[in-house]
């Protein structure tokens, strides 16, 4: 999974989870156009997400909501 996200351009890639809340959240850069939903496709994206189902908010294709956020404020 590691080596197709870093092949597709996907960098800074993080998962957490608040156990407080129940809530995974994930945040990820993209070095091209598009996003990684793009690789729904691929097999070992289906299974990591059938893996993931049952602890994070999907659709009906097993993949994860996702919603894109506005960037407010960055600090290199």
């Amino acid at each position: 999974m590691k080596e197709l996200l870093t092949k597709s351009g996907v960098c800074d890639y993080s998962i957490f989870f608040d156990h407080h809340t129940n809530t995974l959240f994930a945040v990820q850069k993209i070095l091209r156009e598009g996003n990684s939903q793009d690789l729904g496709s691929n097999p070992v994206v289906e299974k990591w997400w059938a893996y993931m189902a049952d602890i994070m908010e999907t659709n009906p294709d097993n993949s994860p909501v996702s919603i894109e956020l506005v960037e407010l404020f960055y600090m290199e």
